[in-house]
């Protein structure tokens, strides 16, 4: 992290650390957040409201961007004591919600500037700075870290994209739901792979530009099954076939016909219409524990039928996969 930041103009970083505290609904209604960008674009267009302003925030060009600005201008322009600038500080980072309180510290802000004589002009448009600032206010420590994380993602998103998709993915976060993201990543490279029995995982993952969607995605399926698939691949390597799996994992009908709708046994050549009728045909009539580690001693070979020509459907594919 720190590595990144010292690669970053040090403006530019405190540009984004600003954006973080003020591009947020609301803000813009007090017209603070296009003055920034328009400062910030032609620092030698504006003029600074007060001296004060320019003493205290030259950084953010004499606009109040953190809470911490805030009460400088409390502190060093209507001369407010720390005390009740604290208060105000607490007002705005929402810890009570005392209309009443809040009044009587604008009453006192307002007396006190008249007290050292400052410009009732500017005094007006300071506190409906303040006023309109008060809900929406962030600390300068908490806007850097959403500065610090914004940098990092942008550049993963930049340099890695297909892997900083598939985090989105499992993250489950973000503003839009799990397809887009799938989308996304397709339209950035990424061949979106079924679910594999040989090469998904619990979550989604990514080898080269293939991104395998995760066992969890697939409705109904069984947490502890999907463990027991994945312990029985990397204890004794990849399924060779779709008797082998069967032979290896004895897992209930119900269960074994969602791996087939989803494609899970695309690796086998056979269609899932072909592999629907293997199932029905080679049912052990024996009761096996599910999900019981224990082996047969002895693999066994599976009765061959010859079945007929069974038809493909990309249109039933979608549905099983819907």
């Amino acid at each position: 992290m720190r590595g990144l930041i010292s690669k970053l103009e040090c403006q530019d970083y405190l540009t984004l650390v600003a954006a973080s505290s003020i591009i947020r609904p609301g803000v813009s209604k007090s017209g603070m957040m296009k003055e920034y960008i328009v400062r910030y674009n032609n620092p030698g267009s504006f003029e600074y409201l007060h001296p004060v302003m320019e003493q205290q925030l030259s950084e953010t060009f004499g606009v109040m961007v953190y809470q911490e600005d805030v009460l400088k201008v409390c502190h060093h322009y209507a001369g407010m004591d720390l005390a009740d600038a604290d208060v105000l500080r607490r007002a705005m980072s929402g810890k009570f919600r005392s209309r009443a309180q809040f009044d009587s510290i604008k009453d006192k802000f307002f007396k006190l500037c008249q007290k050292s004589n400052r410009p009732e002009k500017i005094s007006i448009e300071l506190w409906r700075q303040i006023e309109s600032f008060a809900g929406y206010s962030f600390s300068k420590a908490h806007s850097a870290s959403y500065a610090v994380e914004s940098y990092q993602s942008l550049y993963l998103k930049t340099y890695y994209p297909l892997e900083f998709m598939t985090a989105v993915i499992n993250n489950f976060g973000g503003y839009y739901s799990t397809w887009v993201y799938f989308h996304e990543a397709q339209r950035l490279g990424a061949t979106i792979k079924l679910p594999c029995i040989n090469q998904s995982e619990y979550l989604t993952s990514i080898s080269g530009k293939n991104i395998y969607i995760g066992f969890i995605h697939i409705q109904s399926l069984e947490k502890a099954l999907i463990s027991h698939i994945i312990f029985e691949r990397n204890l004794n390597g990849h399924f060779k076939s779709f008797d082998d799996f069967k032979n290896r994992c004895q897992i209930p009908d119900e269960q074994l016909n969602i791996l087939i709708r989803c494609g899970a046994f695309s690796f086998t050549g056979e269609s899932k219409a072909e592999l629907m009728w293997k199932s029905c045909l080679n049912k052990s009539k024996e009761k096996i524990k599910v999900y019981d580690n224990q082996k047969r001693l002895f693999s066994v070979a599976e009765s061959e039928y010859k079945l007929p020509e069974l038809i493909k459907s990309s249109i039933e594919d979608a549905y099983d996969e819907i």
